[in-house]
């Protein structure tokens, strides 16, 4: 599965309005409508007021609410609004299945409730359920595809779930086959594309497409460009902020990240998402402004309620602490990680993994090797490019250090356009670090396997994705592997 942010990413803005012909039972009212967009803009207070005063029997305001409740709960991340939410599920999906059935309605609005509260449930770690909701989802979406070829809403949620299923690695779709789940990546952005042509449904299509571009494709400048335009369109549509900054702070591009939360609508009808103190937090930590970051990594530890991403943020406040010269307090917050929240999205686990050495060894990363992570990630390879030329790799004491460094350089060569230099770095990383679970060969093997398939060598390019998911035990398996297999199935290699 995909790390939590990235979920929420996802099902964030599947929702809005639909000017075909409804049947009686399914009555999409002004009033229900305008609560859609409102939800859609992550303005819950003001959509659920809005919800509340049409009849409890029309299965949208089942669906508004459910949605509503499903952004609520992915910002505050509390048990006991988890178990309301689960008896919530059930109440609507009886209500709706007892409605027409000859709406093309009847099973979409059913899908997106599963949909949604599969997110919920993986947030919450029960992945078998959430998968059963997928299941369910797939094959509502499916019928309803048969049945209604011109319906366009299905081809929103049907292409994500096309897409994801497309890139599922081949030692593992043989479970795909037992459960008769079919789709492959490329019908998966056609039908994606073509729902964003539906004037109703078109900004959540849209919104989905910018999500897969970047956590399961790739998501180059021309992408980017079109996301900053739909946000300067849309400066209302705090989703769209989200997501911006989200992919922004994932893809080396931090000073965008830092306008984009500067930017952000945050009067009173939106919510204070806790995501975004962790962005604010990470958009500094990138720059070098480890004394901003540290205060907001322990505001998010202070104020959060909930279990996710604490094993990170306390994580990444030591790296502050120990880059500005407090090893004592570093050392008390990595002691914090095993006893605080849960590992279920992929930065929690990084977290968990980095205790897991730590409490062996007692020894803190090299602050150099740090910092030059830091600044390639955020896109500052200037000064990225100055701190390598101060280490070496006799200047690292261990082979996880020598194997990150060339990791890193690679990564620096790479995007100062020093093709050759970045492929031999690449390829030391994975001279070093093949027999060990850290993510430097994965991730340079899937690094080579973009350049040998940009340059058109597809044989070579081929390997290299092979060998990206060949690794089997590292912490960022599941998003390597989901880039490696797009791209294996963007060249014609699909099974």
């Amino acid at each position: 599965m995909f790390s939590i942010k990235t979920y929420f990413a996802l099902f964030v803005g599947y929702f809005s309005i639909v000017s075909l012909v409804q049947a009686a039972d399914f009555d999409f009212t002004p009033t229900l409508q305008k609560a859609h967009q409102e939800v859609f803009k992550l303005r819950l207070e003001g959509a659920k007021k809005l919800a509340a005063s049409e009849k409890s029997t029309n299965p949208f305001r089942a669906y508004v609410e459910h949605y509503a409740e499903t952004i609520h709960l992915l910002n505050t991340d509390t048990e006991d609004a988890y178990n309301a939410f689960l008896t919530h599920e059930d109440e609507r999906l009886d209500a709706i299945e007892d409605l027409d059935e000859q709406s093309p309605y009847h099973r979409f609005l059913r899908a997106e409730i599963k949909l949604l509260s599969a997110v919920v449930r993986i947030r919450f770690g029960n992945e078998v359920k959430a998968a059963w909701n997928v299941i369910q989802a797939a094959k509502l979406l499916e019928e309803n595809q048969k049945l209604y070829p011109q319906f366009l809403p299905t081809y929103k949620s049907l292409g994500c779930l096309h897409i994801v299923i497309g890139s599922v690695p081949d030692n593992h779709r043989w479970v795909l086959k037992l459960l008769g789940l079919k789709g492959n990546i490329a019908q998966g952005v056609a039908e994606l594309r073509r729902a964003t042509k539906d004037k109703e449904w078109g900004n959540e299509a849209l919104l989905t497409s910018f999500f897969i571009q970047e956590f399961v494709l790739k998501f180059d400048e021309r992408e980017n460009t079109e996301l900053l335009n739909t946000i300067e369109n849309q400066s209302d549509n705090l989703s769209f902020y989200w997501l911006a900054t989200a992919i922004s702070l994932k893809s080396t591009r931090n000073e965008q990240a830092l306008k984009l939360l500067k930017k952000a609508p945050s009067d009173p009808s939106y919510p204070a998402l806790s995501i975004f103190t962790l962005y604010r937090a990470d958009a500094h930590l990138l720059k070098g402004d480890y004394v901003e970051a540290s205060r907001l990594y322990a505001l998010y530890i202070r104020q959060f309620k909930g279990k996710s991403y604490l094993k990170e943020a306390y994580y990444k406040l030591a790296l502050c602490q120990w880059l500005t010269g407090d090893s004592t307090k570093a050392q008390q917050s990595l002691s914090r990680i095993p006893s605080v929240g849960v590992a279920y999205a992929e930065s929690d686990k990084a977290a968990e993994k980095f205790y897991e050495s730590y409490s062996k060894t007692h020894q803190l990363p090299n602050k150099t090797l740090l910092k030059i992570k830091h600044a390639s990630d955020g896109g500052y390879y200037e000064k990225a490019a100055e701190l390598l030329t101060q280490l070496t790799e006799k200047d690292l004491e261990t082979p996880k250090e020598r194997a990150e460094y060339y990791f890193r350089a690679g990564k620096v060569f790479q995007r100062t356009h020093q093709s050759d230099q970045a492929l031999a770095s690449f390829e030391k990383a994975i001279q070093l670090s093949a027999k060990e679970s850290w993510y430097f060969a994965p991730s340079a093997s899937l690094q080579i396997g973009y350049y040998y398939q940009e340059k058109g060598q597809r044989q070579q390019a081929k390997a290299y994705f092979e060998k990206a998911i060949s690794y089997k035990k590292h912490e960022y398996k599941n998003s390597v592997d989901s880039k490696a297999r797009a791209a294996l199935t963007e060249m014609g290699f699909d099974s």
